[in-house]
C-alpha cells in the first residue's frame, strides 16, 4: 500500500512519525475523508473548505488546500485507484517534548491514503442501516473535523448492545448530529435538519449540503430547525448521510424496526438525485480534464 507522508509518496511500511507527534499524544489535529468516483473528489470545493475552516479554528499552520488536493490525488494515482475513499489528516506536528501548550512554527504533519470503494453505479438503493440514540457528551466545538474522536467512537460502543453501526446523538433532549454523520428527519413529506451553527455548532457536512440541494431539485419542503428527540422517534423517515456511505436510511433504532424496515420514499427520491448531480459533476471534470 502506498500512502502520503509529509509530501512524499511511499510504502506504507516505511511511513513513520515520531512518537512525539502532538497528534499521536494529543489529538491535536483535524481531517477529511473525501468520496472519489471515477477519479473525481465528490464535493470537493466543500471538503476544502471545511479543511480550511479546520484548520483556521485549530490555528494550525503551513499546510493549505492545494497541499491537501496534492496529497489526495497523488495516493489515488499511487494506488491506481477511481474509485475510493481518501483520507487526510494534518496534525500540528511533533514537538520536542510533551508539553499542552504547543511551541511556535511547528511544521505540521501530514498523512494520507486511499482504500478502494464501489463505483457510483452500485449507489442503487439507499443503504439500510440499524442506529442506536445515545446522549451527545463530546466538546463544544464540533464544527473543527478534529481527530480527536474519543467522544464519537463511546456512543457507537455504547449502541453495540443494540446491534447498530451508528449513533445518533441527543443533547437536552435535541439532537445534534451522528456519529459519522448528519441527520435529516423526514416527517409529512418534509425533510428537517438541525442548523449547523446552533449551541452547540454541529459539523458543516458536505453531503448535508449535497442532500438539501438534491432535496430543492427535487421540490422537497426542507426546514432547518432544532429537532427534538421525541419527534425524531416518530419521523416517517431517518436518514443518515456521510461521505463515506453517501446516504443510508434507518431501518432498526435501539433494537427495534424502524419505519417498516425498509428504506423510505424519500431517501430513495434523494439518493436518485444526488446520483443524477454526481454524475453531471463527472461529467464536468472530465470535460476540463480531456
Amino acid at each position: 500500500m502506498q500512502v502520503w507522508l509529509n509530501d512524499r509518496v511511499l510504502p506504507l511500511e516505511q511511513a513513520h512519525i515520531s512518537p512525539f507527534d502532538r497528534g499521536f499524544l494529543f489529538g491535536d489535529g483535524v481531517y477529511e475523508m473525501v468520496r472519489f468516483f471515477d477519479g473525481v473528489g465528490m464535493a470537493m470545493p466543500s471538503h476544502l473548505s471545511r479543511l480550511q475552516r479546520s484548520l483556521h479554528l485549530a490555528r494550525i499552520e503551513g499546510f493549505t488546500t492545494i497541499h491537501a488536493q496534492q496529497a489526495m490525488l497523488a495516493v489515488l494515482h499511487a494506488e491506481s485507484l477511481r474509485d475510493a475513499t481518501v483520507y487526510l489528516q494534518v496534525t500540528r506536528g511533533a514537538a520536542p517534548t510533551r508539553t499542552h501548550l504547543p511551541p511556535t512554527e511547528l511544521r505540521p504533519t501530514s498523512f494520507a491514503y486511499a482504500v478502494p470503494r464501489g463505483s457510483l453505479e452500485t449507489l442503487q438503493a439507499p443503504t439500510a442501516i440499524a442506529v442506536s440514540m445515545q446522549p451527545d457528551e463530546r466538546w463544544l466545538r464540533c464544527e473543527i473535523k478534529s481527530t480527536s474522536l474519543m467522544g464519537t467512537i463511546l456512543p457507537m460502543l455504547a449502541g453495540r448492545e443494540h446491534e447498530a453501526d451508528e449513533a445518533l446523538l441527543v443533547r437536552d433532549g435535541l439532537l445534534s448530529e451522528g456519529s459519522t454523520s448528519n441527520v435529516l428527519m423526514v416527517k409529512h413529506g418534509v425533510v428537517v435538519t438541525p442548523p449547523l451553527n446552533d449551541d452547540p455548532a454541529i459539523l458543516h457536512g458536505t453531503m448535508r449540503e449535497f442532500a438539501l440541494e438534491a432535496a430543492e431539485k427535487e421540490g422537497i419542503p426542507v426546514e432547518i430547525r432544532r429537532v427534538r428527540e421525541a419527534e425524531l422517534r416518530a419521523a416517517d423517515e431517518i436518514v443518515i448521510v456521510s461521505s463515506s456511505r453517501v446516504l443510508a436510511s434507518v431501518t432498526r433504532l435501539d433494537g427495534k424496526v424502524f419505519g417498516g424496515g425498509e428504506p423510505g420514499p424519500i431517501a430513495s427520491q434523494l439518493l436518485r438525485r444526488m446520483r443524477l448531480d454526481l454524475r453531471a459533476v463527472i461529467a464536468a471534470a472530465n470535460a476540463t480534464a480531456d
